[in-house]
């Protein structure tokens, strides 16, 4: 914005003063290397949009993996709560398992007289059957058509077997659930795992797109206030050649403003206009009529920003300036820039109201100008 617009203004000054036949004397060089810097910084720019979009579009990805990661997390979360639930339920079936255990302990005396006894008399087809078998429904099986459900000397063997079946079940279960849950830990682990490094991947090359947009943006800074800077020296020259075009007066003045006097010395609305107004855009240059000392750069009533130079009992004074380009005590030479014009203090649109003042008291500006 700032760029197009010191370009409107440079436009507006350039077509101002193309009346000026002085103009087209202007050196070539300038606006050539002020051309080089714009197509230079066209250029950067180009390549800024370039890099901001290769980086918004990876900042994108990088975006969608953190997504990724955060539901995965959250899955994992609820993998770890069915972990302790299932290790609540692990301590409860080993509690069974301790429980059955015990209940074993008490009759393993017995069940192993009764095993004896049935291999002492024979019975080995028996004795494996109850031993052997995989499952409840297996060993009940088992003892039903082997018919010794109502023997006597069998009821503890019975119970110690079923006793260990359901603690190898149990113990089965366990080891499966386990090894399952173990599993989905270490498939998660090995998903985020990856996740993490083509994070840290897309993150590292989202930094050095960074660093590379930072030197280009610190080009594009310095490119720019190359162009401002070779703008306001055009713009000066402009200027200088357009007023000395103007000429010198026999007093030894000239025009601090090349434009049209919309307003002259007099009365004006029922009061004394005590100077003229040139017509002009702000941040235009306005130079000093003439050699002298400034004793006065600062805000002056409805005047706004104000420079007065004494030139020797005659004064001159430029004012609604936009800035200033002196301080007060300071020698000033003819031609010298002084300000900028401006629309500030009473003003109803940008100009320079100029006035010469003999000894104080002002006079028609027109009398000092050629």
């Amino acid at each position: 914005m700032l760029l197009r617009g010191r370009r409107a203004w440079i436009a507006l000054t350039i077509l101002t003063t193309l009346l000026i036949p002085a103009v087209a004397s202007f050196a070539a060089g300038p606006r050539n290397e002020l051309q080089q810097k714009k197509d230079a910084l066209e250029k950067l720019q180009a390549e800024i949009a370039e890099q901001e979009a290769k980086a918004g579009s990876l900042q994108e990805e990088v975006d969608a993996i953190n997504a990724s990661m955060i539901r995965l997390r959250e899955e994992l979360t609820k993998l770890n709560a069915e972990i302790a639930a299932i290790e609540s339920r692990v301590r409860t079936a080993q509690a069974r398992i301790d429980a059955a255990q015990a209940d074993i302990d008490k009759i393993k005396k017995v069940a192993t007289r009764q095993a004896v006894s049935l291999y002492k008399a024979g019975a080995t087809e028996t004795l494996d059957a109850l031993l052997n078998a995989q499952s409840l429904s297996e060993l009940d099986n088992r003892v039903e058509m082997l018919g010794v459900a109502a023997q006597q000397n069998t009821g503890a063997l019975i119970e110690y077997s079923r006793l260990q079946v359901e603690i190898e079940a149990a113990h089965q279960e366990l080891f499966d659930r386990k090894e399952e849950l173990e599993a989905a830990e270490e498939r998660q682990r090995s998903i985020l795992e990856s996740l993490d490094a083509r994070h840290a991947e897309l993150q590292k090359k989202l930094e050095l797109l960074e660093r590379r947009l930072g030197k280009k943006y610190a080009h594009e800074g310095d490119l720019e206030a190359g162009i401002q800077e070779l703008e306001a020296d055009l713009l000066e020259k402009i200027t200088l050649d357009s007023v000395a075009m103007l000429g010198k007066s026999s007093q030894g003045y000239i025009w601090p403003l090349n434009g049209n006097v919309t307003s002259y010395y007099g009365p004006r609305w029922g009061r004394m206009h005590t100077g003229i107004d040139i017509d002009g855009t702000t941040g235009h240059p306005i130079v000093a009529s003439k050699s002298g000392t400034v004793i006065l750069a600062s805000s002056y009533s409805g005047y706004g920003n104000a420079v007065i130079i004494d030139h020797g009992g005659v004064q001159t004074l430029y004012a609604h300036m936009s800035s200033f380009a002196v301080s007060e005590g300071q020698q000033i030479s003819q031609g010298e820039i002084v300000g900028n014009v401006g629309c500030t203090g009473s003003c109803t649109g940008d100009h320079l109201h100029f006035e010469v003042r003999v000894n104080g008291e002002p006079v028609d500006p027109m009398n000092y100008l050629p």
